[in-house]
């Protein structure tokens, strides 16, 4: 269904389907939103925007707490619909709803402190700075966390009091109808939000419509890189691209061997590696150390079993597709000249689970940098620390990076010289806080972090002198 003007639809587009990732059991089925449909929700948001813009902020806010508080009793449901949807662990669902939860009091405290409004006396003369709202912003979300990530977008938008057309992805259409209906109850007057189906025509759409002020994406470098192409026509509207990595985790004298790989482990095959930040390629010593490293971390993944679901420690990957571009991935990589440390396969009589894989990429000639959705780790031995980070470095990726140590000192000169713009120390590559930006260069966006910056592309300054005469 269409959520348009406040009023539920039947999408009149191609038909579509949402699949349990774990069985393949179909679960939801429904129709895109077609041209008029778009056309409609846009002017929806657009006809909404002068009356929800007017409103206090005070009022703005005052309804977009009631729809976190409704998110916080309906939690549970919310966790279930994420882990049958997207086949994470009932546990990683029940991270992102808590994830999503905390993003409310950061953006609002993000708001007052990058935008708002400010006077300064100057003898005579008076300067002022107001933030305005650019209109109607659409705003594109991923499948890896079809609730957090899209509201890490509307949230600041409808803060600053934009109104908003929203196009969820097409493997999570129950996880957005659920979040919507939260939106509808919360009390939103009609045309704040409208959200509609689509594939890739829709998303064309809505870049290219008259009244859309802006775009805001969370996704890959590859489609990312084909709406910059279709906004480069469109230099007045925003465009924030959160795009994907190919991140680094360097471990370098440390003897806490177990505690390390407990931490590539969780870096790499959280939600089953479908992470923009999880860990891609894992930088080594080439010592003893090193390999015992290694070793610890292989016998760690032979270890999981697949046997019973309710145990299993990450989910599938999303889809087919998916599925068979991570082995094929995994076979490139191979091709290309990297050695083999543990092959991935698909799980028996599984639907999309597979096995991870660890590819020892030292003695490749020539590198591979893409980024790879799946549970896979790219092993590098290097000799020096300054061979570490020239390789951490060594990507046109720049979202998240990570070092491993038992020298705090090493970690001093690291942030420093990595290429990245989430830097952690003896934690996940995964973590953030949301009061932080969020965001990387290269290939990861374009400079137009999320999280706590999130404020900044949601309002537009106007600045004023006022001469008391």
């Amino acid at each position: 269904m269409l959520y348009i003007q406040n009023q539920w639809t039947s999408g009149r587009g191609k038909l579509f389907k949402s699949m349990n990732p774990l069985t393949g059991e179909i679960i939801w089925e429904g129709n895109f939103a077609n041209a008029s449909q778009l056309n409609a929700a846009m002017h929806a948001a657009h006809k909404s925007h002068d009356g929800w813009s007017t409103e206090s902020n005070q009022a703005r806010i005052k309804i977009i707490r009631k729809f976190y508080a409704l998110l916080e009793k309906n939690k549970l449901p919310m966790t279930k619909l994420i882990s049958t949807e997207t086949g994470k662990t009932h546990a990683d669902a029940a991270s992102e709803v808590a994830a999503t939860l905390a993003k409310l009091n950061n953006s609002i405290l993000a708001y007052k402190k990058r935008t708002g409004s400010e006077r300064n006396n100057l003898g005579v003369m008076q300067t002022s700075l107001q933030h305005a709202s650019h209109g109607v912003m659409s705003v594109v979300g991923p499948f890896n966390f079809p609730l957090h990530l899209p509201n890490g977008h509307i949230t600041p938008a409808l803060i600053a009091g934009n109104t908003i057309v929203y196009k969820p992805s097409e493997s999570t259409p129950m996880v957005a109808e659920y979040m919507m209906m939260l939106w509808d109850k919360a009390g939103l007057p009609a045309g704040v939000i409208n959200m509609i189906h689509g594939g890739k025509d829709i998303v064309q759409g809505l870049c290219k419509h008259p009244l859309n002020k802006g775009l805001l994406f969370t996704g890959s470098y590859k489609v990312g890189k084909q709406i910059n192409k279709i906004m480069a026509d469109y230099p007045e509207k925003i465009l924030a691209l959160e795009l994907g990595g190919n991140n680094p985790l360097v471990v370098w004298s440390t003897q806490k061997i177990n505690a390390a790989v407990d931490l590539i482990f969780e870096s790499a095959f959280i939600s089953s590696g479908q992470r923009c930040t999880c860990a891609r390629r894992l930088i080594l010593p080439n010592t003893n150390n090193g390999k015992k490293i290694l070793a610890k971390l292989k016998q760690r993944i032979q270890s999981l079993s697949y046997a019973d679901e309710s145990n299993l420690y990450y989910g599938p990957l999303i889809s087919p597709k998916a599925t068979d571009g991570f082995l094929a991935f995994q076979d490139k990589l191979i091709k290309l000249g990297a050695k083999s440390i543990l092959k991935a396969r698909k799980v028996r009589g599984s639907f999309n689970l597979v096995t991870p894989s660890l590819i020892n990429t030292t003695g490749m000639k020539k590198s591979y940098d893409e980024e790879n959705f799946g549970p896979m780790l790219q092993v590098y031995f290097a000799d020096t620390f300054d061979d570490a980070v020239a390789e951490a470095n060594n990507t046109k990726y720049g979202l998240a990076a990570g070092l491993i140590s038992d020298n705090e000192k090493l970690f001093e000169g690291f942030t420093h010289r990595i290429n990245a713009g989430v830097i952690n120390f003896n934690s996940t590559t995964t973590g953030a806080s949301g009061a932080f930006p969020f965001g990387g260069i290269g290939r990861s966006g374009n400079l137009r972090p999320a999280g706590f910056y999130a404020a900044d592309y949601c309002a537009w300054p106007k600045a004023s002198i006022i001469k008391k005469l």
